[in-house]
């Protein structure tokens, strides 16, 4: 059985929601820690979704450590050109069965190419460039991940 999630939005759609996508500090984590509630919701996404991927510079060069015993694949990225490899991540997986969920500049391209896209208003701050770039914003990753658990509220946010 394929693995994903398939949504109707009046308005706006079919998606076909396979991978998730996510960046790390600042998204999933303050400070090179994972944010309470994390773990738990990647757990149980990881049962819905056919991959989870996190991608990051490691800026606290805490990834391995943060993800031991997780469901996800971790892709390190180049600070210099992030934005640019994270875009090119998402092109090669099929853009338009990805979700990224992210908070900075080096999300931003990557935001254009998703099929969805959600920008985390977190404790770190968010890019204004990444803001204009997604299609909901929420207040923090609990919130983002828990769109895909609950899916209505996806439609309810996203309808015309």
């Amino acid at each position: 059985m394929k693995k994903g999630l398939n949504i109707s939005i009046p308005g706006w759609g079919q998606l076909d929601i396979r991978y998730l996508i996510l960046d790390l500090n600042g998204t999933l984590a303050l400070d090179g820690k994972l944010l309470p509630g994390v773990k738990k919701r990647l757990k149980h996404l990881s049962t819905i979704f056919e991959r989870i991927f996190i991608l990051t510079a490691d800026t606290h060069g805490t990834v391995a450590q943060v993800f031991q015993n997780l469901p996800v694949q971790i892709h390190r990225i180049a600070s210099l050109n992030g934005a640019v490899e994270k875009q090119t991540f998402i092109k090669n997986l099929n853009n338009k069965y990805c979700v990224t969920i992210g908070n900075g500049v080096n999300d931003s391209l990557m935001f254009k190419e998703a099929a969805l896209s959600i920008c985390i208003l977190g404790e770190e701050g968010t890019a204004v460039e990444a803001l204009l770039n997604a299609h909901i914003i929420v207040n923090n990753i609990n919130d983002a991940l828990d769109l895909f658990l609950f899916p209505k509220r996806l439609v309810a946010t996203l309808r015309r």
